[in-house]
């Protein structure tokens, strides 16, 4: 999404907040804790986040019937003046100065661009609806949409200061579920198409100069619907909504392993230590949010913190250059959403 700072500076840090740790706390292994949340002046929720640093972190929800883009500065949420009524389906920033919003509303994409000072309107020319966007710390911007009637996908890339279509060679009856992007030579695209009358998994990697589909073994009739990238050409990719599969692409390798309990997850994001963090789908009536790491070849269930009404969690990302992991959703409580976020540390 570089670990200089020692280990006790990073003990003493909450995303960079000013707290002063006492030796106990330092030594407590870390686990799943609130942190603090937006304070929005209309119920709403959140479900997309992506860090840059520890003190610096977009979120995108709703919040009432609008559009709310929050930034962390290392201490609190604070709302960005932006401009909408869509609803968010992606969040991508690529440092400091560059960021990036896709929604849709009745079938119409919307698009939006921060320059490190404002955020501003931009057309989406489409065809179709953003259904996902990813950015790498290039620069390099990618959103895919899908024709809401028609089915079509479609690639656009950030081009000269707006979104540009994209002509990617996708198989026949492609249905585009997710894009990742580390850099602007690796790229990646996962989705569905048909074959043989059958429903077939699709992954597609861009190396800089072509595109290549590789072969996702296992149940491949089920969709990849998340990727996130953690080295060159080496990715982790969810497959699946329902009984979800955990899939590895390391080199020409492809390997796919079912989630445990036949598990369900709707996103993930690394954990700084070789594995991933995901957030499996939960009950109506849980009180504390679910998580699934897979780390030193090991499935390990862990529970965010107790809280007075149901949690509904949307996406989560790694701090990079550490291990910490910012989750976020809305709070059901009392007839009324509320933004909530938390941290892994």
């Amino acid at each position: 999404m570089r670990r200089a700072a020692a280990l006790a500076a990073l003990a003493a840090l909450v995303l960079g907040a000013c707290a002063v740790v006492s030796p106990a706390a330092q030594a407590a292994p870390p686990k799943w804790r609130k942190m603090p949340s937006p304070k929005p002046v209309k119920a709403g929720s959140l479900n997309n986040v992506e860090f840059v640093s520890a003190k610096l972190g977009w979120a995108a929800g709703r919040e009432g019937d609008r559009l709310a883009v929050w930034k962390w500065n290392g201490k609190e949420w604070r709302r960005a003046s932006v401009e909408g009524t869509f609803a968010p389906s992606g969040l991508a920033v690529a440092g400091p100065r560059r960021a990036w919003v896709t929604g849709m509303d009745l079938a119409v994409g919307h698009a939006l661009y921060y320059n490190g000072k404002k955020w501003r309107k931009v057309a989406f020319p489409g065809p179709g609806v953003p259904v996902d966007l990813a950015a790498g710390s290039d620069g390099t911007a990618v959103t895919v949409a899908v024709e809401p009637f028609k089915g079509d996908s479609s690639v656009l890339r950030w081009k000269d200061g707006g979104w540009k279509p994209w002509k990617v060679s996708l198989p026949k009856g492609a249905a585009l579920d997710t894009v990742e992007v580390r850099a602007k030579d690796d790229i990646w695209l996962g989705g569905s198409y048909s074959a043989n009358k059958k429903v077939r998994a699709l992954l597609m990697h861009w190396n800089g100069k072509r595109w290549k589909r590789l072969k996702v073994g296992g149940n491949s009739t089920q969709a990849i619907t998340q990727i996130v990238a953690d080295k060159p050409g080496a990715a982790w990719a969810l497959r699946g909504s329902t009984r979800t599969s955990l899939v590895r692409v390391d080199g020409k390798r492809v390997t796919d392993r079912r989630l445990p309990r036949d598990l369900g997850a709707l996103t993930l994001t690394q954990d700084g230590q070789g594995g991933v963090w995901m957030l499996p789908y939960s009950k109506n009536d849980v009180t504390e949010v679910p998580y699934l790491r897979w780390h030193k070849n090991t499935w390990h269930f862990l529970y965010g913190p107790r809280r007075d009404g149901v949690p509904g969690f949307g996406d989560l990302d790694l701090v990079p250059g550490t291990t910490r992991v910012v989750s976020v959703g809305g709070l059901d409580r009392g007839g009324e959403r509320y933004p909530v976020a938390e941290i892994y540390r």
